[in-house]
């Protein structure tokens, strides 16, 4: 009778629950990988995946023969584009991560954003549109999906019930309007009737 199970089996179970854990927990990193005359680039949007609201924007790296590309944010420059609006992205390097750059901002409506990079990388000219596709990073969610316990009215109902709130506003602006116009009419004629009805002294 064995006393004591081989090393390999004792420790089976354990580093298979972690490895289990890791990729539970891991967050879902879907980029668009590209190769450019020896460069290696991913692009994609930060703390995938992306919900209306979330602190979001644009990352990317790039590589040369394995190597981080240094520097680059003096050199690119970053646009986003979301249903024809266009929006400038200033690009950090990103801190701790050599080879990795970012641009911060916060997606509000739902649907894919695209990317558009351009400059130059070490001297040569870099000019590449990145969209939102099934094989790269996908289109923002709106976040009911994930609300617990009460889902929160999504961003576009909140625009439509904030256009029709003002839209009320102004008919009851115009109501009231015309209301006391008619008041102050009435008051004339009132006034009027009382004049034309004395008598001279």
């Amino acid at each position: 009778m064995l006393l004591f199970k081989p090393l390999s089996v004792r420790f089976a179970a354990p580093v298979a629950a972690v490895v289990l854990l890791l990729l539970v927990a891991a967050p879902a990193l879907a980029h668009q990988e590209v190769s450019f005359q020896g460069y290696d680039l991913e692009v994609g949007m930060i703390n995938e995946p992306v919900y209306v609201g979330d602190k979001s924007g644009l990352e990317f790296s790039v590589m040369k023969d394995g190597q981080p590309v240094t520097g680059l944010e003096t050199t690119l420059k970053a646009t986003t584009t979301y249903n024809g609006q266009t929006r400038d992205l200033p690009i950090d390097a990103r801190d701790g991560a050599d080879g990795w750059y970012e641009s911060f901002f916060i997606p509000t409506a739902a649907g894919g954003y695209t990317f558009h990079i351009f400059g130059t990388i070490e001297g040569t000219a870099f000019d590449q549109t990145f969209n939102a596709t099934p094989d790269g990073y996908g289109p923002v969610a709106e976040a009911q999906g994930n609300q617990f316990p009460n889902a929160l009215p999504s961003t576009a109902e909140l625009v439509d019930q904030a256009a029709r709130g003002a839209k009320a506003a102004d008919q009851v602006t115009i109501a009231i309007g015309v209301g006391a116009a008619g008041l102050v009419v009435g008051l004339i004629a009132v006034g009027l009737s009382l004049a034309g009805r004395r008598k001279p002294s």
